[in-house]
């Protein structure tokens, strides 16, 4: 286990830095920050990811959880590399002005929590359910308590919430500034229909945990389960190219 899970932290790493890389050569030829095409996104949520989970499981004890986080980022930087040879040249849009750059920023890194959040959810559920085996794996003993785990999650939501909760306000501000720009209805946007979802879903998870309501492996649940749902969401925007309807000054 010890052997896999080294294997498994240095291959997150490894990846991370050659998708930071693709990032940093197409920052570096445009001139601009690549954060506007569905593979900018997903290489951006992989490196930040990756950051995270290194920074919040960095002590020993909790080093087992990487085996949770390297088959998404895996999956996710696959899919990335899927959708590249259509989006490698595309030249990004420009991000006009300090605060929408802060905006999309800000956003990524909430996105990074919750996926972290997410896939500590998974190991929660994964620990709990064998504590009622009779036959636990090795995995089992690897990772952490429940608590320290269930600690670990409400960390990654009470961090994440704010930010995503500062981005969204800021966006708004833009977008309302910046409204002819994006059209008369930008609000109809299903980005930002389904960014008040998030937000909406991520504040019912943040103050049901920190008032008592809903803890362990309940929260648990509802945070995986929202968090698949919306990034599958999301990427289906992305990949039927629907994600910027009424953005950008042409409706689809």
């Amino acid at each position: 286990m010890i052997i896999a899970t080294g294997l498994s932290r240095r291959l997150s790493v490894g990846g991370a830095l050659l998708l930071a890389l693709v990032f940093a050569l197409r920052w570096v030829h445009w001139g601009r920050l690549p954060l506007t095409t569905l593979m900018d996104v997903l290489d951006l949520i992989v490196v930040l990811s990756t950051i995270v989970m290194l920074a919040v499981y960095r002590d020993e004890s909790a080093q087992a959880l990487q085996c949770f986080f390297a088959p998404p980022l895996a999956l996710l930087a696959a899919i990335s590399g899927c959708v590249a040879p259509g989006y490698l040249y595309a030249e990004p849009r420009s991000l006009q002005g300090v605060y929408l750059a802060v905006h999309v920023g800000l956003a990524f890194l909430a996105y990074s929590m919750f996926l972290a959040a997410s896939l500590t959810s998974a190991g929660y559920i994964f620990k709990a359910q064998q504590l009622k085996s009779r036959r636990p794996t090795r995995l089992f003993s690897q990772l952490p308590a429940l608590e320290q785990l269930d600690q670990k999650l409400f960390f990654l939501i009470r961090t994440g919430y704010p930010m995503f909760a500062i981005t969204l306000f800021i966006g708004l501000l833009w977008a309302w500034h910046e409204r002819d720009l994006l059209g008369p209805r930008w609000w109809l946007s299903p980005k930002i229909f389904l960014s008040f979802i998030m937000a909406g879903f991520y504040s019912v998870s943040f103050h049901t945990r920190r008032f008592g309501l809903l803890r362990g492996r309940q929260l648990a649940y509802l945070v995986f389960v929202g968090f698949s749902v919306l990034l599958a969401a999301f990427l289906a925007l992305g990949l039927f190219d629907v994600i910027n309807y009424n953005f950008w000054g042409s409706a689809q």
